[in-house]
């Protein structure tokens, strides 16, 4: 999952990123054969405490094409190296799921998108000594991370609804053509499997008592540390009710499932600096559900406080309006309407509630005080503490928090009334 950070301390080059290594990938992804590489350079593509589960490598290569002189290219290895502390992560088959969505689920999604990019071009995907797959380099092309510690304004959140809404319409477009494709994408971040996973449990069941502790301590708030703890004694059962499928009313879509800022790569106008497009990396979590899904966790993780607030008005502005296009687009004979689409997101906020509480203390974290997480860390209960205290002390964490569960009183009073 995308909340565990990799610890990148001092920096060798892998042995594996060889000569061989870049000559299969550009002929892979150039289409072309008979490539020679006569240069590569690497450097680490990300900053430490930015990046997680895997090591980015950022490659220049000076390679030939038979009967051609030099060319350069700069190129994106995600590398997820499976050590002991990472079992759990294959075992949970994030890693394959990752692989399969760039092999088999894009290229048909691009079908359908035509010119409209969700995602960086894969060249190809190595099995050996461990995953490693090798994507064009999106800076090239003047896309960015935006500002993860401040979270996304406005005239972010219009680009990054705009294409989920594309994203979500092609999707559906898909499933249409292609039933039999859902059934390696059931399942997102919470299954059975993963619910009780120990580092799973620590970000999310263990988080939910420190919200209700820090919810204690500030006065007005204090009536909704017993109804955390509610859902923290049922948190199993609270989270996989989250993402239970309602086959009679769900618009089921394929969510990219980890819409938060690090795994968005916007592109900016070079005069007025205002973001223009976006595409999405880190397909881990992809799976088909509800849309309500998708965008309950972009705004729990990623957005300013004054844009959570906005949450319903602006997926009425920028998210529905351009989904009914694209549905209308791709051909598709019923189209939702706006309340419909409301209603969905609505119905899975205790989800936003969940991620937002075992998310968004970690990705909002201090450079400073983040630069040295690691996946390790969080295997390590009083180690996880520390840092999770630290994430949940910030304002942006803080005024996120008290607005949520206001916002959600009823929803979850309604959900621990079962309890």
């Amino acid at each position: 999952m995308s909340i565990m950070p990799s610890e990148i301390n001092k920096f060798v080059s892998p042995d594996h990123l060889d000569k061989a290594f870049f000559k299969r990938s550009l002929e892979n992804g150039l289409n072309v054969s008979g490539i020679d590489i006569v240069d590569f350079q690497i450097t680490l593509g990300s900053q430490p405490g930015d990046n997680y589960t895997s090591t980015i490598y950022r490659v220049n290569v000076i390679y030939k094409q038979p009967n051609s002189g030099n060319a350069e290219i700069s190129l994106i290895v995600k590398s997820i190296p499976i050590d002991e502390h990472r079992a759990s992560l294959e075992e949970l088959g994030v890693v394959d799921k990752e692989v399969n969505v760039y092999v088999e689920l894009l290229p048909k999604l691009s079908k359908i998108l035509g010119n409209t990019p969700v995602a960086p071009k894969c060249f190809d995907v190595f099995r050996e000594p461990h995953c490693n797959i090798v994507f064009e380099d999106m800076k090239v092309l003047g896309y960015k991370v935006a500002d993860r510690e401040v979270g996304l304004d406005e005239q972010h959140f219009k680009v990054a609804l705009n294409k989920i809404a594309k994203f979500h319409a092609a999707s559906i477009q898909l499933l249409k053509k292609d039933p039999a494709i859902e059934r390696n994408y059931g399942d997102g971040f919470f299954t059975e499997k993963s619910v009780v996973d120990k580092v799973f449990e620590m970000l999310f069941k263990g988080n939910i008592k420190l919200a209700a502790e820090k919810l204690n301590k500030i006065p007005g708030y204090e009536r909704f540390h017993p109804k955390l703890m509610k859902i923290h004694d049922n948190y199993k059962e609270v989270a996989l009710n989250t993402v239970k499928l309602d086959p009679q009313n769900d618009i089921k879509v394929l969510n990219h499932g980890d819409l938060w800022v690090n795994n968005f790569l916007f592109k900016y106008d070079e005069e007025t600096q205002r973001p223009t497009d976006i595409v999405f990396v880190d397909y881990q979590g992809t799976f088909f559900n509800s849309l309500g899904i998708d965008l309950n966790y972009l705004f729990a993780t990623s957005s300013q406080v004054d844009v959570l607030m906005r949450k319903i008005e602006l997926i009425e502005k920028y998210y529905y309006p351009v989904f009914v296009e694209a549905l209308k687009d791709f051909g598709s004979g019923s189209i939702p309407t706006l309340q419909v689409v409301i209603n969905q997101v609505k119905q899975r906020e205790m989800y936003a509630l969940l991620c937002l509480i075992g998310v968004l203390p970690l990705v909002s974290m201090d450079r400073k005080e983040s630069k040295n997480n690691s996946y390790e860390q969080f295997a390590d209960k009083e180690k996880a503490l520390q840092k999770t205290l630290i994430g949940m002390s910030s304002e942006r964490f803080s005024e996120s928090l008290k607005y949520t569960v206001k916002d959600l009183e009823n929803l979850i009073d309604k959900t621990i009334s079962k309890y």
